[in-house]
């Protein structure tokens, strides 16, 4: 898992915990990067992840928010197995 997965997942599980609420404002990048010893373009790519998810979602000017639809729980992707048959419709 690279480092910017890694950090995207702790922040998920703040939104998901509820730590971070919704409209709540996500530390900025340059706070992010100081305080958990990344740099910024890690934060950055974790924050453009999470908003890809539907988590965050960025504010020009003002920051990066935790969105008010973000969903609480992330289903597992599932495989979906094809009939070894044909159906005639």
């Amino acid at each position: 898992m690279k480092r910017y997965e890694k950090f995207a997942d702790d922040i998920a599980e703040l939104i998901r915990s509820g730590v971070l609420g919704p409209g709540q404002r996500v530390p900025s990048v340059r706070y992010a990067s100081q305080t958990h010893g990344v740099s910024p373009s890690t934060v950055f790519q974790a924050y453009y992840l999470l908003e890809r998810r539907g988590l965050i979602r960025a504010r020009p000017r003002s920051g990066y928010f935790v969105n008010a639809h973000a969903p609480r729980q992330f289903n597992e992707p599932q495989v979906i197995e094809q009939a070894s048959e044909s159906t005639d419709v």
